[in-house]
């Protein structure tokens, strides 16, 4: 599940145990469940009916880190652990991927301190599914960068900064070391908190040449030019 992508086009909310009658066929929505070392696990969720009418994408909650807490033959569950730059927990957050036959065929989101589910019913249509592989981190980086630079105030920006440095600074150390697998993985890490942090991604582009991975290497070049 090293980038996890499900498209929905029908989802039912339940509110206190209970689902409500709203009709919401033709909603479509793309769940997005990323992680580097099958521990930490990031979970974005995208509108891909329309695009934030202030954002100017279409990021319909942002990234929550969680981690696994049970799986089996049936489901996977995730929890949020930690919280955000301005403090709010992940704990308020989950997500259930329910299987049929290995294959995940609905997505449950989990919003815990407000006792809401939203189950998400898995959709086939392949123009949507491109549009939702098409969204890919370029684009998460170029909108993060944008809102850092138009929307973010500079109490906010400190905060994000400095937890994206503290495990940017791990993956120095694990680089002194030699120990390429660590310092990528904290790279990317410090890169999921600050996607436009310069310094890791020179560093994760260091990592990405000495294990001649030159696709990466391109990836993170097209980044460093963007931030100029």
């Amino acid at each position: 599940m090293t980038d996890f992508k499900f498209l929905s086009d029908d989802h039912t909310r339940i509110e206190n145990r209970r689902p409500t009658t709203a009709n919401n066929k033709g909603a479509w929505r793309g769940i997005r469940v990323k992680t580097s070392d099958n521990a930490t696990f990031f979970v974005t969720m995208y509108n891909m009916n329309e695009n934030h009418p202030v954002w100017g994408d279409n990021i319909q909650m942002a990234e929550k880190r969680m981690k696994i807490i049970e799986e089996n033959n049936e489901k996977i569950i995730l929890r949020g652990f930690g919280t955000d730059a301005m403090g709010a927990s992940f704990a308020d957050y989950g997500l259930t991927l329910h299987k049929s036959n290995k294959i995940i065929k609905k997505v449950t989101l989990h919003m815990h301190n407000r006792s809401i589910d939203i189950a998400y019913e898995k959709a086939e249509d392949k123009k949507q599914a491109e549009t939702l592989n098409q969204y890919s981190d370029f684009e998460n980086f170029k909108n993060f960068s944008q809102k850092w630079n138009l929307n973010m105030q500079m109490q906010e920006k400190m905060q994000i900064a400095i937890q994206s440095d503290e495990i940017n600074n791990l993956g120095a150390n694990a680089h002194r070391n030699d120990d390429l697998s660590n310092a990528i993985k904290y790279f990317e890490q410090a890169l999921a908190i600050m996607p436009n942090n310069d310094d890791a991604l020179k560093n994760l582009k260091i990592c990405y040449r000495q294990i001649g991975n030159f696709q990466k290497v391109e990836e993170m070049e097209k980044k460093l030019n963007y931030l100029g």
